[in-house]
């Protein structure tokens, strides 16, 4: 059957796969002939479901939405091979003989691996956990180090690092995964963190209580449906253990400063799709949470309740600053494409109106334009941002994506970035929502393309996010994605004409790109006729 397989026909390939699999768990084949036909298939098995998984990896994944049985489905067939290890386990437990003691810690290791990729899927589709997973995770390690067999590596060619893995490594994996915020990462990202956790699991222990006394500790309870948590959060008196990330920390900085030197990610073990200097940053915001073992929040969370109005699309969030449209100097109309909205309305230059409109008139034009507020339940707030739920809205919602949030309807609106989604499974969308410094001011730009000199580029939607003293930032602009170039000139459209210089790429999200800048001469504007 496996040699029937065409793995170019994902469809057929999956449904092969699950009668295979569900045939074996129910015809108690002998184990030797199971476990050698579960090898087999293992490199099958996880090409087509990498392939299917990319359907729902690229945003978060509503539990009701069109590719909600697509994740069941791959989830299905990791967990099967899960429960088909452990069968091979049972019968070779009821044979005799020395099969099972031969093979257990292969089998263990497997039947761990193949429940840490089914939870992994969860991850990926933004999706909260189903209740008992961790559980049954924290079970299965502890029948490992029953058996003694916990730290046993086995040959595993999916390993893409070491080729081989032990329990405790595969376990491990999984708490690093969970610890390094997957809810966090993008697509790309996420790969990365399944990845690098493989990779750099062999250099953390598991230890017996806590390794040290700290308020940033993570520490693991083994009877809690739950992965690390931060000591602060433990009951006091629960039986814990601690990871123990001390030279994973070490590794890691030496990893990054080969990076630094100009040394390949491939040639690290980190993967031949890692680029700089994407791979490097994100290596660098990991030494928190897996080398120090670390939570702490910069900003202490509060809880509070009540609804903040959420402006996902950036050219409404204008309109809602600003309280009217403009038009661009030079009859040039502002094109929004980078910012997702194509028939946006809004320009550069209109005169205000003689008195400031009524807030009923200002949502009366925000409708007639398209332009949308939706309002979103506070489940927490912080001096940096809110944690945020929405029951209902069908707005677009991506990760670090730009928008607008105001927190109080006599509140101005805020530009903000959303740091994290997770659909919980009851359909509600749970967000972290990172708020920029300081109040905005619309400001339209333009590229300055020497090499174009005779030609006028067409001005974009911009920000500038002022610098708050008191956090320490500069001020910065929040420029169309892709945009940035260290040393590239803008031109800025304020009261007069100016130009900008890019110093720094501070953010770089799904739909802007946030820059410090030096600002340089002002430029004569052409006299605007109205």
């Amino acid at each position: 059957m496996l040699q029937s397989i065409s793995v170019t026909d994902l469809e057929e390939s999956g449904r092969t796969l699950a009668c295979l699999l569900e045939g074996m768990a129910v015809a108690s084949p002998p184990p030797q002939g199971q476990l050698q036909v579960l090898e087999e298939a293992r490199p099958t098995l996880d090409y087509v479901l990498g392939e299917v998984a990319k359907r729902y990896a690229s945003r978060p994944l509503p539990p009701s939405g069109v590719e909600e049985e697509t994740l069941r489905q791959v989830v299905r067939l990791w967990s099967l091979m899960a429960t088909n290890y452990g069968f091979v386990a049972q019968r070779y437990a009821l044979e005799g003989g020395d099969g099972l003691n031969e093979h257990r810690s292969l089998l263990l290791q497997r039947r761990l691996r193949y429940h840490t990729l089914a939870m992994t899927e969860y991850f990926r589709a933004r999706q909260e956990m189903p209740e008992n997973l961790w559980l049954d995770l924290h079970k299965l390690y502890l029948s490992a180090e029953r058996a003694g067999v916990a730290q046993t590596r086995v040959p595993d060619a999916l390993n893409e690092t070491w080729g081989a893995q032990s329990p405790l490594e595969c376990y491990v994996a999984m708490l690093l995964t969970d610890a390094a915020s997957p809810y966090s990462r993008t697509p790309r990202e996420f790969i990365w963190v399944v990845r690098w956790a493989q990779r750099f699991a062999p250099y953390c222990t598991l230890q017996e209580g806590a390794v040290r006394e700290s308020v940033n500790l993570y520490l693991l309870e083994s009877d809690a449906d739950h992965g690390l948590r931060p000591a602060v959060s433990v009951p006091p008196g629960a039986t814990v253990r601690s990871l123990d990330t001390s030279k994973l920390a070490s590794h890691i900085q030496a990893v990054v400063a080969q990076l630094k030197t100009g040394v390949s990610a491939a040639s690290l073990g980190l993967g031949e799709d890692c680029v700089q200097p994407a791979c490097a940053r994100l290596l660098v915001s990991l030494y928190r949470p897996w080398g120090l073992a670390s939570s702490g929040r910069k900003f202490p969370r509060r809880l509070i309740h009540g609804q903040v109005q959420v402006c996902t699309d950036p050219v409404a969030v204008a309109y809602f600053l600003t309280g009217k449209k403009f038009e661009q100097p030079e009859d040039q109309q502002i094109h929004y494409n980078d910012f997702t909205r194509t028939e946006a309305m809004l320009t550069l230059g209109e005169r205000a109106e003689e008195s400031d409109p009524s807030d009923e008139q200002l949502e009366a034009r925000a409708l007639a334009l398209g332009y949308i507020q939706e309002s979103w339940g506070v489940l927490d707030q912080s001096v940096a941002g809110f944690r945020l739920m929405r029951q209902e809205g069908e707005s677009r919602i991506d990760h670090r994506q730009l928008i607008g949030v105001r927190p109080h309807p006599n509140e101005r609106m805020l530009l903000a970035e959303i740091s994290w989604l997770q659909f919980q499974q009851d359909g509600c969308l749970c967000a972290g929502i990172s708020l920029m410094p300081g109040p905005p001011i619309v400001l339209p730009v333009r590229l300055i393309v020497p090499e174009r000199s005779n030609v006028r580029e067409r001005f974009r939607l911009g920000f500038l996010i002022p610098g708050v003293p008191s956090l320490k930032t500069e001020p910065s602009l929040i420029i169309p994605a892709g945009w940035y170039v260290s040393g590239r000139q803008l031109e800025v459209q304020g009261e007069s004409l100016w130009k900008a210089r890019m110093t720094h790429l501070l953010t770089r999200g799904a739909n802007f790109d946030r820059i410090s800048f030096a600002r340089e001469e002002a430029i004569a504007s052409p006299k605007i006729v109205r």
